[in-house]
């Protein structure tokens, strides 16, 4: 499921949650659980996958090649685009040799310059698609989600895998707008995993910038406190208890 379409049927349920709640004048709502780096990888090469090193779960280090496409190719291309560009290289030196002894015309130097250039511009464009045919993980963390297998094709534009960083965790949740009037940035709270029945501390760290007119609610972020959390995972639903001041 996508991120988008679980983010629209999460939502409306802790609003509902946070609702009852300021109805019944309690101070715990209902959260989930969110990585704070959590990316769809995806590629412009319409190439055949010819490697998928980690396997939906599995965990991978930051420079680690996620993907890598079949390239034989384009390598060849570069190859012969470096030769090219040699080629042209050394015209363009031989030209400015002829032209300092005056047996040559400058338009003919600068003819030659700028086909040396092309050629080195047509190398540097086929070294960044061949540096493309691999896809290396922007930070350490775990495949959430495959969607492609070794030797089929890729799409440009259409996402392969979804990765997260399951150690950068934030909590969602969804409040009465009323509790911020004593519901600030820094206050504490305790929150039971559903999927675990583990509790935890955790410090709200931000609020959203507008209040929902409808519902009366608004979203609220928090982290976890230090501590060992790797039994959270990005998904994970919780309920959230406040230490309410006493007015």
């Amino acid at each position: 499921m996508r991120r988008g379409v679980l983010r629209s049927i999460l939502l409306p349920i802790l609003a509902l949650a946070a609702a009852q709640a300021a109805a019944e004048g309690d101070a715990g709502v209902r959260g989930v659980v969110r990585a704070l780096r959590d990316a769809s990888v995806a590629t412009d090469l319409n190439g055949r996958v010819v490697q998928l090193p980690f396997r939906e779960g599995e965990a991978f280090k930051a420079g680690d090649t996620l993907v890598a496409f079949d390239c034989d190719k384009a390598m060849a291309e570069l190859r012969s685009a470096k030769a090219e560009d040699q080629v042209n290289r050394i015209a363009y030196d031989n030209a400015q040799q002829l032209d300092r002894r005056q047996a040559i015309g400058r338009i003919e130097v600068q003819a030659a310059k700028a086909k040396w250039e092309k050629a080195q511009a047509a190398a540097e464009a086929l070294q960044v698609r061949v540096r493309d045919c691999r896809i290396l993980a922007p930070f350490a963390g775990r495949v959430a989600e495959l969607r492609i297998h070794e030797h089929e094709m890729s799409t440009p534009g259409q996402p392969l895998m979804r990765i997260v960083d399951a150690g950068a965790l934030e909590i969602d949740l969804i409040v009465p707008s009323a509790w911020l009037v004593w519901l600030k940035p820094g206050a504490p709270m305790s929150v039971r995993i559903d999927e675990t029945g583990l509790g935890y501390g955790a410090r709200v760290v931000r609020t959203a910038a507008a209040v929902d007119p409808v519902s009366q609610t608004i979203k609220i972020t928090a982290h976890f406190a230090p501590g060992d959390i790797g039994a959270v995972l990005p998904g994970m639903s919780l309920d959230a208890r406040f230490d309410r001041p006493a007015h």
